[in-house]
């Protein structure tokens, strides 16, 4: 097991209603749909443990209730606590990770979107990237405009993140993991306040605020995929090839 190089808590987004996965979302939050009998959030800190985190939170949401039961039936053996997001349905997912401001202490952090499935390697090479800050970006991926893209340097440097940057001008997908150092983590939570609170950005995501910071000189590092295999579970196709690349490793 790889040493972390400063105490590290993860942090899982699992706020989110999941419409496009209805009627599998109708009664449950999507961190808690099956693929290949286990949850997603099952999953997600299993790849914690694997990795060797101690200490999750869980931001909820949409149907919060359903993944405290769940936490409170399927002990993992980390520190687990959930934290409720009650402007889920109002605020972007940047409010979400701001929530846990107040559980994360002065700590860094990884944060891990609720809807992605991902081998524990990724995540391994995330902790132990030299770069205090860093996202997992997928450099073979094939791009969209939907596709949450990454600019990069010729050092690995992100130099610009978002939906808007064009296809030609990107190196690959941000798949929604990254590692926050602890000094970044106060400069982060504040411009997520700024933006949203101030600005009045409501409709806000993290990655929004990952632009921000990085246009105004904050070192933020890409650690590649390559070899390794991810999936975001966005719709019921996503969740078809990610049920049918499982099986076919169990059988």
């Amino acid at each position: 097991m790889p040493a972390v190089s400063e105490p590290l808590a993860g942090v899982v987004l699992a706020a989110g209603a999941g419409t496009r996965l209805a009627p599998l979302t109708s009664d449950r939050p999507k961190v808690l749909v099956e693929v290949a009998g286990q949850s997603l959030l099952e999953r997600l800190l299993a790849c914690c443990t694997t990795t060797g985190l101690r200490r999750v939170v869980v931001v909820t949401g949409y149907r919060g209730d359903a993944v405290e039961r769940w936490l409170d039936a399927h002990p993992s053996g980390l520190d687990v606590c959930a934290v409720f997001n009650p402007d889920w349905a109002r605020l972007g997912n940047a409010q979400s990770l701001y929530v846990a401001r107040a559980a994360l202490g002065e700590g860094g952090f990884v944060k891990l979107d609720g809807d992605l499935l991902l081998d524990p390697d990724i995540l391994r090479r995330l902790l132990d990237s030299p770069w205090p800050s860093a996202i997992a970006v997928d450099r073979q991926a094939r791009l969209d405009a939907e596709a949450m893209k990454a600019r990069l340097d010729d050092a690995g440097r992100v130099t610009a993140l978002g939906k808007w940057l064009p296809v030609e001008e990107a190196s690959g997908e941000s798949i929604g993991a990254e590692k926050i150092a602890a000094a970044a983590a106060p400069r982060l939570f504040e411009a997520i306040e700024r933006l949203v609170d101030a600005e009045g950005r409501h409709d806000a995501y993290y990655e929004d605020v990952y632009q921000r910071l990085i246009e105004q000189g904050w070192e933020l590092g890409a650690v590649d995929t390559a070899g390794g295999s991810w999936t975001e579970i966005d719709d019921a196709a996503d969740l078809q090839r990610a049920r049918a690349r499982l099986e076919g490793v169990r059988s």
